[in-house]
Formats: C-alpha cells, structure tokens, sequence
C-alpha cells in the first residue's frame, strides 16, 4: 500500500497498450512534477509489454504503483474509477499515459486549487491553451462539445472534455457516474458543477499521440456525448 502524505497528489494513469509511451510518460512526471507526488498507472487488460515496463520501472521508482484491471472492469471509466479508490492523498489528477498531457501543468493546478476549489481543468481551449497534431475529427467534435455547453450552461471552464483534471478528493466521493467511454469527465464535471462545486481552469498544451494507436472510437463515443448532452441541457438538476 502506498503511505502518502496529506500534502502530496496522487497522479492517476490509465493505460492500455502504451508500451510506447508509458515509461516516457513516468519520465515526464518525475521531471517536471515539483509537488510530491504518488503516481498509480492503472492498466487495463493490455496485450502488450506496458506492464512488464511498469514493473521495471518501480524497481527505481518507488512513488509508482501498478495496478492490473480485470477483464470485466478494464474499461476507461473503470481504470479512473480504480485509480482514484486507491489513491490516499487529498488531491486527484487524471492524466493519460501517452504523452499528450503536459506534467508541468500540474505545478499550476496545484498552486492554485489550494485556494478552495474542487475542480482544477488543465484547459486546452482558454487563453494560453493550446492542441498540437490533432486528429481533426476528434478536435472538432471537442471543440464543439466543450464551447456549446460552456454557453448553454456557464460552466466556468472552456473545456469540459478534457479528462487531465486535478480533483479534490473528498467532492468525488459524493459523484456517482454511469458513464462507460470517452465522456466520462463530462458526466464527473456536470453532476459536480451541478452540487456546487468550484471549478476552475488553467491553461494547458495537448499534443497529439507519437507512440501506439489513438483509443478514440468514434461509433463509441458520439452515442455517449449525446445521450450525456441532453441530460445535461434537459434534466431537472435541483
């Protein structure tokens, strides 16, 4: 079991068949990270050598930890979900394990969500953010997700797509989700957003995948965005 202060973050990772860019990814962090950090990579059933990797890794690292999914609950929603139950730190950060999430970015969400709120968004889509290689249809259906629903509703962040977050700990004890793909962290950000949480955003840069195959499929994720879209525009949230 990982001892970890109340001060630290744990940095959550949930990875399938990223043998390309895991261990580059643990490098990343341990760079750039200056907040004391507990990193967990929570695998989901990969077929390839990523958590062989991870367990090497360890060896020198000893602020990392593995932890394997079966294969009933090895879906995305389901790697957070583990990550985050196992994490004994005040604050949360998802992040992805294929480079596309910048670490430096985690020095500003903690800095500033010590300030009282619930919710830090690494935003790609606010002044000072940015996204870098693309894919152009997954671009344009975040891009309009995140600006519709961000008029709509005045959620105070330009990205609700996005899933690099720092959480408070505590706030997602009280979020339950129902969600299985890609638009979980819509359905954590409303449901929070709709308790009264604060949210908050910072910029952040997001850079398209070098290593391995994209896991963005879209005959899986537009049905979800929808049928998440309307209960957010629709239902009765008092």
């Amino acid at each position: 079991m990982l001892k970890t202060s109340p001060e630290t973050i744990t940095i959550v990772i949930p990875v399938r068949n990223e043998e390309g860019s895991v261990i580059k990814t643990l490098d990343s962090i341990r760079k750039k990270v200056k907040v004391p950090y507990k990193a967990i990579v929570v695998d989901g059933c990969s077929t390839d050598n990523t958590v062989y990797l991870v367990r090497n890794y360890i060896k020198n690292n000893k602020n990392v930890r593995v932890i394997q999914t079966t294969p009933k609950t090895s879906g995305f929603k389901d790697s957070i979900d583990i990550g985050i139950a196992a994490a004994k730190t005040n604050f949360v950060v998802v992040m992805m394990g294929d480079l596309s999430d910048d670490p430096l970015t985690i020095n500003l969400m903690y800095s500033k969500i010590k300030d009282g709120s619930d919710i830090m968004i690494g935003s790609r889509y606010m002044s000072g953010g940015a996204k870098i290689g693309e894919p152009k249809l997954q671009g344009t259906i975040s891009r309009a997700v995140s600006k519709s629903l961000h008029l709509l509703t005045s959620i105070p962040t330009r990205d609700v797509s996005n899933p690099f977050r720092m959480y408070r700990k505590s706030l997602l004890s009280k979020i339950i989700t129902v969600s299985q793909t890609n638009e979980i962290p819509i359905e954590i950000l409303f449901k929070a957003y709709f308790k009264g949480a604060k949210i908050t955003e910072v910029p952040t840069t997001w850079r398209g995948r070098k290593f391995g195959k994209s896991k963005f499929k879209l005959l899986q994720v537009v049905p979800g965005y929808a049928k998440l879209y309307f209960w957010i525009l629709f239902s009765n949230h008092q």
